[in-house]
């Protein structure tokens, strides 16, 4: 083909991927209605619904290692297979998982995994939960349909200008296989139709920048040029983090706006700079307008610069509930702010959210799920309910079972049922389990922050006895109050507290990512003074509790601990320093 032929081509091309992205809702109208249509069938029968999911993933991994060793071919019910099988976590799947890793097939899946999520886990060693094609195929592939439909149905017009989304990187690295792990997030951006990539006002190659300055500066060049409708990114955080940095680096960003240019100093591969930089030009009435909005007030502020933002879709429970206020003084006070559903590394358990209760619709042909009321959770025989038998009103530990290859998992999480659309429950995440802290999704576990507290002291050589973890969603930080043996100086407990924070990034992936982001701030540590542990004990003895029931966390959140560290010491509630 000549070249001018090639230009016609990539010019035809270009002209219909414009002509459907300004057309998006239409598009989803039509395929993602019919999804839609599809899903409220399976709300009239949920349990005959989850049901067949449970007989298909057994079947489907019934000739599997894992599926042998649990005789997947003798479940034909429920309760075979609670009988074939105990409730499981993340490291009683890791012999099976690191199997995979090493290139081996067929282990707890048929074949091998496409892909591998990689989060934070219990133990120093990083989550790889793998990603089937089955499930690729049959879950994920096509979810952006439904999931976008379902916000459009609600909030008609989003489409109408760009959408902001930050992602994770879709690669991070590659196991011993040569299989690459990452984002799941940003293999779905990464993948989506042509079309839909013109709707974003940063493109993928954005996410890809390893300074997270520079990536944050490059996404608010392109945002501020646009007209943004819509924001969609999982973190409140985040979306707080750019609209600060964006009142705070405003000069340089009009000033790119008004050349077309994109600052000469940030560290931006020569590839992806080249990248960005070919769909640049230069704006000077836009930033005449950005100039105006900043002199016109003490802040620039997204409600002025973005007047026709529909929505942000953002996590708004659990922990992360404490930074939605703080949001709320950048944006119109009507501009709605929509939870991001309940989904994880491990399964993408809901694709449509409920605007009236914030809750998330249970996707009951994802996966096959079991919950157990709260109260029930340490009793010695506690009962496990289905999908269909969940009630308003009540708080449940979930497990799940996917067709990548988890089987009676603990997530670790409390949801709380808020409704129900047909049979199928509407959920709402309200805290991760025992043990298991979670300021901005680092996910940090007991027994990483007890490693990282022993890493720390070894390598200051600071002698110390009993310490407590605490987790301060309202300052984005943790706090160690730890009782020092040696009397050490100021200087040595910042020593202390610097390498606390480079231990905790060691032992968790994610601790890093949010730390470095500025996403988490530079722990606190306070000393407690003397026989911090024997007045710990008295004070439980003093509440009632008996010598044989004296438990406690070493890393925790719950306000219960706050205030017995509190009545512990004389220090006030932690803040930013």
């Amino acid at each position: 083909m000549s070249t001018e032929k090639q230009k016609q081509g990539n010019f035809f091309k270009h002209s219909l991927n414009k002509f459907l992205a300004k057309r998006l809702e239409t598009i989803l109208a039509v395929a993602g209605s019919k999804m839609y249509r599809s899903f409220l069938r399976t709300t009239k029968d949920v349990e005959g619904t989850q049901n067949a999911v449970l007989r298909e993933i057994m079947t489907y991994a019934e000739g599997t290692e894992f599926g042998k060793k649990h005789h997947f071919e003798r479940v034909r019910s429920y309760d075979d297979y609670c009988t074939n099988l105990p409730i499981l976590d993340y490291e009683d799947h890791r012999p099976f998982v690191n199997k995979h890793a090493a290139g081996k097939e067929n282990i707890l899946f048929p074949g091998k995994p496409i892909m591998y999520n990689r989060s934070s886990g219990t133990t120093t060693e990083p989550k790889l939960i793998p990603v089937t094609p089955y499930n690729f195929q049959r879950t994920i592939k096509n979810r952006g349909k439904l999931w976008l439909y379902g916000l459009s149905r609600h909030y008609p017009g989003i489409y109408k200008g760009k959408s902001l989304s930050v992602v994770s990187p879709a690669v991070e690295g590659y196991t011993e296989d040569g299989t690459p792990f990452g984002s799941l997030s940003g293999v779905m951006r990464e993948n989506i139709p042509e079309f839909m990539k013109l709707t974003h006002a940063a493109p993928y190659a954005a996410t890809l920048i390893d300074d997270y300055d520079a990536k944050v500066y490059s996404i608010l060049r392109l945002g501020l040029a646009n007209d943004v409708t819509v924001i969609l990114t999982g973190n409140p955080a985040t979306v707080l983090n750019l609209v600060t940095k964006a009142d705070a680096w405003k000069q340089d960003i009009i000033r790119d706006i008004n050349d077309g240019t994109l600052k000469n100093d940030l560290q931006i591969s020569t590839e992806i700079r080249r990248e960005l930089e070919d769909g640049l030009r230069p704006m000077p009435k836009r930033a005449g307008e950005l100039e105006r909005l900043s002199s016109q007030s003490d802040r620039l502020r997204p409600r002025d610069y973005w007047p026709n933002l529909g929505l942000i879709h953002t996590w708004k429970n659990g922990n992360t509930r404490l930074v939605i206020p703080k949001l709320k003084d950048w944006f119109h006070e009507q501009t709605p702010i929509l939870d991001f559903g309940y989904i994880a590394s491990e399964i993408l358990a809901t694709d449509l959210i409920d605007p009236e209760t914030d809750g998330s619709i249970l996707q009951i042909q994802n996966g096959f799920y079991e919950f157990c009321p709260v109260e029930e959770r340490d009793a010695p025989k506690a009962k496990l309910l289905l999908a269909h038998q969940l009630a308003a009103g009540e708080r449940y530990y979930i497990f799940v079972t996917t067709l990548s290859g988890l089987y009676r998992y603990d997530m670790n999480d409390v949801i709380e049922v808020v409704g129900h659309l047909g049979g199928a429950p509407i959920i709402r995440f309200m805290y991760k389990g025992k043990g298991i802290t979670n300021i901005q999704g680092e996910k940090l576990s007991e027994e990483q922050f007890i490693e990282a507290v022993h890493r720390a002291a070894k390598k200051s050589d600071a002698k110390h006895d009993f310490f407590i973890g605490y987790a301060e969603p309202g300052s984005r930080q943790y706090t160690l109050y730890i009782e020092f043996t040696d009397n050490p100086k100021p200087e040595q407990i910042a020593a202390f507290a610097g390498r606390l924070d480079s231990a905790l990034c060691e032992v968790n992936v994610e601790y890093e990512a949010k730390f470095h982001s500025s996403r988490l701030y530079p722990i606190q540590v306070v000393p407690v003074g003397e026989d911090f542990f024997s007045r710990y004990r008295q004070l439980r003895f003093e509440e009632g509790t008996h010598e044989g029931q004296i438990k406690w966390l070493q890393l925790t959140s719950t306000e219960a601990d706050r205030q017995r560290i509190e009545k512990l010491i004389a220090v006030p509630k932690p803040g930013l320093s």
